[in-house]
């Protein structure tokens, strides 16, 4: 049996991971553990440990049952809680209450014994009523009893300050209520709280902001809005990716859009979610996407498919998201006793586009209104340019890019070709210095890069230099499909960096590490082998970081050929690297992805003796 002391290391050393697989896995362990061999008085620090692991990584129903448990101890043993832990176990109640919305499963007369019980036990504590009031009306609300709903917001909003209270998360939800109900200038007004911040706030109100701003017709301010949201949050929950989506999708910038699932939406796309969150993530995506459907449903996604189902296209993703949206609503409304789900589910599909949102773009110092036409002919004109332009027109004032494009074309009819490959590379990198970057974007810098690439190697550029330039290429030509064309510039990379008098070994490993992702991404059979080879030279020159990185896409690479032990391998090697760098997001990303595909291919085990280790301190 663990000491008390040794059970509250491993629990803070869990604490220590980022929300995911690893973290909830190590928090079960723990709590396994403890149940079976005790000291039953950390029981109270686990349970919450492991509710708090469900609700913000992993939801499941599975932490209704662990709250549950810990109720059942604070009733048998209230000398297993202190202050804190006390006080913790009334503040998850609220997450608790409000996860019911989640699952259809949970019946209303279940639902109503738990708001009774919370309201019940909060009188007994002396916690006040707010937090039960506003309870009531969350479950309302979310059922479809519009006059119990006003009665409980009023009674909600008629507490002062509380301590069971989060100020910015009550201030967001009451900017939320204004915008779902349509008063836009109210919810403007309001503003987003800039106090009393939390994990939700100030990121949620911004989006909300950015919608009622669309439907005020004013898209630049729309447009800030959108942004501070993105500097304000640290990962994306389905229901923040969807309003997103939805205020980029009906603010005529369809390719953003699909960019924002394309970089963040792994998880919202998979359905990953609680129930709730996936209705209402597919629902955001049908809203977003159905004004465009009859003249932009071809328009491409650059989405993997669902299974069997292509997301191809733009009518492809909104067919998708509609078919599995359909019965989730059902399953809601059987649950609430009407069909406001189904309804709300076909309101989203009539609704319009609303103003362009205007998006800084950082590269030129001007914003960007890319609508969805203008996006997809501003693509094939980059794509037959080589991004230079189709003119060679002197504009009247030059941005940043024009003038790099201009000395560019100038070096290069003086015969000058690494002054002129130097200035074609320097546009690209400027391209993509702005921030996030659009397809578009990154089309027209991939443009840049295959312009600059055989000016540079024919002008002499250094191997340094040209790893870099492909270092900076190689994930943009994969974002726009165009990964063949490293193929040369990879193989020239390696010949140079080997041939100088005094290679460099950096530049050398570099170039290695460039062909082996090459070969990882274009499925080439020699690819893990390259792999073995460069993680050994990374290794025996403590580059760990770049070994780890290497093995991680090389695991991913693996686990989607079917070859999991190879996939476990990886992965566990690089978790074992990330270590002493003390890199704990990239520890924990490669700990969730292991621990996940031990359990899809039933090696539980495993698993066990992984997270042993896992939590020691």
């Amino acid at each position: 049996m663990w000491s008390t002391h040794e059970a509250a290391q491993k629990i803070a050393a869990t604490r220590d991971l980022p929300y995911g697989s690893a973290r909830t896995a190590a928090m079960e362990y723990i709590t396994r553990t403890l149940e079976r061999e005790g000291p039953e008085s950390m029981l109270p620090e686990a349970y919450l440990n492991l509710v708090e692991a469900y609700v913000f990584g992993q939801p499941t129903p599975a932490s209704f049952a662990v709250f549950s448990k810990l109720l059942r101890l604070y009733d048998a043993h209230p000398e297993h809680f202190d202050e804190f832990t006390a006080r913790t176990l009334f503040w998850q109640f609220k997450w608790i209450i409000g996860d019911m919305t989640a699952y259809p499963q949970i019946s209303k007369a279940q639902a109503r014994e738990l708001l009774d019980e919370m309201r019940r036990r909060y009188r007994l504590a002396g916690m006040g009523e707010m937090a039960p009031d506003r309870a009531e009306y969350m479950w309302a609300a979310h059922i479809g009893e519009d006059e119990a709903a006003e009665i409980w917001r009023a009674r909600w909003l008629a507490h002062g300050e509380d301590e069971m209270d989060c100020g910015s998360c009550r201030h967001g939800g009451i900017l939320r209520d204004h915008v779902t109900d349509g008063d836009f200038e109210a919810a403007i007004r309001m503003g987003a709280p800039t106090e009393d911040l939390c994990n939700r706030e100030p990121a949620a109100s911004h989006r909300q902001l950015a919608l009622a701003y669309l439907h005020l017709e004013d898209g630049e301010a729309a447009g800030r809005h959108l942004l501070r949201a993105a500097a304000n949050r640290d990962q994306y929950d389905p229901d923040d990716l969807g309003v997103e989506l939805e205020v980029l999708a009906r603010g005529q910038n369809l390719q953003a859009a699909f960019d924002l699932l394309a970089d963040h939406g792994k998880r919202a796309l998979d359905l990953a979610g609680d129930p709730g969150d996936n209705r209402n993530f597919l629902r955001y995506i049908v809203a977003g996407l159905a004004w465009a459907l009859e003249d932009h449903g071809d328009m491409p996604t650059g989405l993997r498919p669902d299974g069997q189902t292509s997301r191809a296209t733009l009518r492809e993703l909104y067919d998708w998201a509609l078919a599995e949206s359909r019965p989730l609503a059902q399953a809601f409304d059987r649950r609430a006793g009407n069909t406001r789900f189904s309804e709300s589910l076909e309101a989203a599909t009539q609704l319009d586009a609303l103003v362009p949102i205007v998006l800084p773009t950082g590269a030129d110092g001007a914003g960007s209104a890319s609508s969805a036409g203008s996006a997809g002919a501003d693509a094939a004109e980059g794509a037959q340019t080589g991004g230079a332009g189709a003119t060679g027109a002197t504009p009247l004032s030059f941005t940043p890019v024009e003038s790099y494009l201009a000395v560019a074309r100038e070096h290069e009819a003086a015969g000058a070709s690494l002054e002129a490959g130097l200035a074609y590379a320097e546009a690209a990198f400027l391209v993509l210095a702005g921030g996030p970057v659009t397809g578009v974007q990154a089309l027209e810098a991939h443009g840049f890069f295959e312009t600059a690439w055989p000016l540079l190697a024919d002008g002499g550029a250094s191997p340094a230099l040209l790893a870099e330039v492909v270092r900076v290429w190689a994930p943009v030509a994969e974002r726009v499909n165009e990964l063949e064309a490293l193929r040369t510039p990879v193989g020239e990379l390696q010949e140079l960096a080997q041939q100088v008098a005094h290679p460099d070994l950096l530049t050398v490993m570099q170039a290695q590490d460039l062909a082996a992702r090459l070969s990882l991404a274009t499925g080439e059979s020699a690819g893990q082998q390259l792999v073995d080879e460069l993680v050994e030279t990374y290794r025996k020159n403590e580059c760990l970081e770049q070994a780890a990185r290497l093995l991680v896409v090389a695991a991913e690479a693996a686990a989607a050929t079917g070859q999991s032990e190879l996939a476990i391998g990886r992965y566990e090697l690089a978790a074992e690297f990330f270590e002493p760098l003390r890199l704990k997001k990239s520890r924990a990303a490669a700990l969730d992805a292991c621990i996940e595909l031990l359990r899809a291919t039933g090696q539980e085990h495993r698993v066990e003796a992984l997270l042993a280790e896992l939590v020691e301190p």
